[in-house]
């Protein structure tokens, strides 16, 4: 293969924010010219080429005939000898991937009844990212109540995670094709971590040992092997010194370091774009094997 291999990430039209500036900005350090291929026009695409690179993103997102449209166009890419990441066929949904995985927490579907022993917990969706649907609720009456109010989301237990000082980090860490790329470690006093709300010195020095050290780099490759995935970003936390995954997304939001409202890790921005970025561009120099 050659350093100017296409780089296609296959993703719903409606969502291709996620990587549109983030391409643009970094074009030159993705080992060759990157487009954006969503999965409503694949159709028309023209032929994959074995000398080609097709990201499948936003697995959660495709039902239908857009599954059906997207797994389609994947046996075309394996088949033309293109490096492949993800099978739309294959994607493991949240809820199955916690029981796969044995965490520490349980999650339960709508059509599933709770247990009497099911303690502080809270209602989020089961194919989106946009955090809980309420607040922690205090077990499985209030669970139940919450149910009507929002049919089809998953419960989730709580899983405290803070250390002594009630402290939350959030980990998160990316899946490019063989490779484990750190991506951020953020600190907050809130249970749901959104944002970096602490910023001191030492948390900010944390996060880029983080960043540098990588420190679970296998356990993070299991989790996505349980699922399928050779792309994706996972959030995760440790307890007693063990991975628990909240989620993996197929289609994470890429935000350039010029972007950040957070001067104060900008380092950590920085360093995390090469990280990825240098893993993107190793893809275009793997054996093709027909898919991954």
């Amino acid at each position: 293969m050659t350093s100017r291999a296409m780089l296609n990430y296959l993703v719903t039209r409606r969502h291709t924010y996620t990587v549109r500036g983030w391409f643009r900005r970094f074009a030159g350090q993705l080992g060759g010219p990157a487009r954006i291929l969503t999965y409503e026009r694949v159709g028309s695409a023209r032929a994959p080429a074995a000398s080609d690179v097709y990201v499948f993103s936003d697995l959660d997102r495709l039902h239908g005939a857009l599954r059906d449209r997207a797994a389609r166009f994947h046996e075309r890419a394996v088949d033309a000898g293109s490096v492949v990441l993800n099978d739309p066929a294959r994607f493991v949904r949240r809820r199955d991937l916690h029981r796969a995985l044995g965490l520490r927490y349980r999650s339960f579907r709508a059509s599933e009844a709770l247990p009497e022993d099911l303690g502080p917990c809270f209602l989020r969706g089961e194919d989106d990212h946009d955090g809980p649907l309420t607040a922690v609720l205090p077990g499985r009456a209030a669970a139940r109540r919450a149910r009507l109010r929002h049919p089809g989301a998953l419960v989730v237990e709580l899983l405290d995670t803070a250390d002594e000082d009630g402290v939350y980090r959030k980990y998160s860490a990316f899946r490019v094709g063989d490779a484990i790329v750190p991506r951020h470690l953020l600190f907050s006093r809130d249970w749901m971590v959104k944002h970096p709300d602490l910023l001191d010195p030492a948390y900010l020095e944390e996060e880029l040992r983080y960043l540098y050290g990588n420190p679970h780099e296998d356990a993070v490759r299991r989790v996505f092997d349980v699922a399928g995935l050779r792309w994706g970003r996972i959030d995760y936390a440790v307890h007693d010194g063990a991975v628990q995954t909240w989620e993996i997304n197929t289609n994470p939001l890429l935000v350039t370091p010029g972007g950040t409202a957070f001067a104060a890790r900008r380092t950590a921005h920085v360093i995390s774009a090469r990280l990825l970025n240098g893993a993107l561009a190793r893809l275009s120099d793997r054996p093709r094997t027909g898919g991954e």
